[in-house]
């Protein structure tokens, strides 16, 4: 008996079985429920990372644009001293009677997504003119009036830097700078400029560019100013691009049937994906309608966009005034019958300017606000639920801003 009992295997009885399997599917639950979650909360921080960066990308080109604004084109055109003619005299299309290098308008309640408009957001849209496409002057060879051609020379620093060659390929190129509905910035022999609209071009050996009849080149003849051009060969022309950002749903299909299809973004994912909106940049033509195959997704899920401007108050005063609210930006940025007598926009100095995007899903069951010390942008939370703003789910919100200064109009001393 006791080499029996010295002889036996070791062993667990049943309820020791029992109790060490259910120990460790509770310890196998535990270990995939922390798995699951942090999984998902790696996601969601993935997600509001990307939104982020995108909308990083996408507010970085917004300011680049910006700088640029009034590059080889007119602060105002409307009270430009050196325009040979009014910008808004008869037959001017409406962009171009209107061309300034920054305009700034709240978009209308009816154009607002649902989203935006349960959040209360009240975003606005930046209309920018200036040289996007082309750095440089193009010298007019000759400019004929009865033909409302400008001829260019091929011997131009412009033509070499678009690598212009007499054959097919060089017309493509003067093409894609010179496209049509853009406008042409036509600088004379004496200073004086003028504004005209493009309608076509032509290469070979005498590349030329050809303008609509409206409005038409001023020449220094007929001019009782003594201001426009004489065609002989001592004038200078760039193009003038009209670049426009909003915040807007893509979600419809397009008329241009050369635009992207955004429409598959807004199917497939979350119910309230279908509300979402987007940082658009989109150019127009001179008469304000947008060039085709011009449309760009530049930051997805953006959700408000805004804007205050630093302005010379007086040209015989020192330091800027920083202004906020559709009174304040009408009066400097808004349309030329909301311009005030010594305000417009040649006047600005600097924008202000801020991009908030949210995260691509609700993360967050709880809202959550500042109280504005100032101007600017407060919101750390946005509502996506379908009808109540004030109520959950909610998306985090961040946010981008930078003041940008408008070199090119820093020495502008007309008012």
């Amino acid at each position: 008996m006791r080499a029996a009992r010295q002889g036996a295997a070791p062993g667990f009885t049943l309820v020791e079985l029992m109790v060490a399997i259910v120990a460790g599917l509770f310890v196998s639950m535990a270990v995939f429920t922390l798995a699951k979650h942090a999984s998902a909360f790696a996601t969601q921080q993935a997600r509001m990372a990307d939104a982020t960066l995108q909308g990083v990308i996408g507010f970085e080109r917004l300011k680049a644009d910006i700088a640029r604004a009034g590059f080889l084109s007119s602060p105002n055109a409307v009270r430009d001293p050196n325009i040979c003619r009014n910008a808004g005299a008869a037959g001017y299309p409406n962009a171009l009677a209107r061309l300034a290098s920054v305009a700034i308008e709240t978009i209308p309640d009816a154009e607002l997504s649902v989203e935006q408009q349960r959040n209360g957001l009240t975003p606005r849209r930046i209309t920018l003119a200036g040289s996007y496409d082309s750095a440089d002057l193009f010298v007019a060879r000759h400019i004929s009036e009865g033909e409302n051609t400008v001829y260019l020379s091929i011997a131009g620093l412009g033509m070499a830097n678009i690598h212009y060659t007499p054959d097919e390929a060089g017309a493509e190129a003067l093409g894609r700078v010179f496209r049509e509905g853009r406008a042409l910035r036509i600088v004379d022999d004496a200073g004086g400029v003028q504004f005209a609209a493009i309608r076509s071009v032509s290469g070979g050996a005498n590349p030329s560019i050809v303008l609509e009849a409206d409005p038409s080149v001023e020449f220094r003849a007929g001019n009782a100013l003594n201001c426009g051009v004489r065609g002989l060969g001592n004038d200078f022309v760039n193009v003038v691009n009209i670049i426009r950002y909003d915040v807007r749903n893509l979600s419809e299909p397009d008329a241009d049937p050369d635009a992207p299809a955004f429409g598959a973004m807004y199917r497939g994912g979350p119910s309230y994906d279908t509300n979402r909106t987007e940082l658009v940049r989109e150019e127009l033509d001179v008469g304000g309608g947008v060039i085709a195959a011009t449309r760009e997704l530049v930051a997805e899920y953006a959700v408000d966009l805004g804007f205050s401007l630093f302005v010379a108050p007086s040209l015989a005063g020192s330091g800027l005034q920083r202004l906020d609210g559709d009174l304040a930006l009408k009066t400097y940025a808004g349309t030329p019958a909301q311009w005030a007598p010594a305000a417009g926009p040649q006047l600005i100095r600097a924008v202000r300017a801020w991009l908030s995007v949210r995260s691509q899903e609700a993360d967050r069951s709880t809202g959550l606000s500042l109280t504005p010390s100032g101007p600017g942008p407060s919101r750390l939370r946005i509502s996506l639920h379908p009808t109540d703003g004030t109520k959950p789910p909610f998306a985090r919100v961040r946010t981008m801003q930078a003041t940008i200064p408008l070199t090119n109009q820093a020495r502008v001393t007309w008012q």
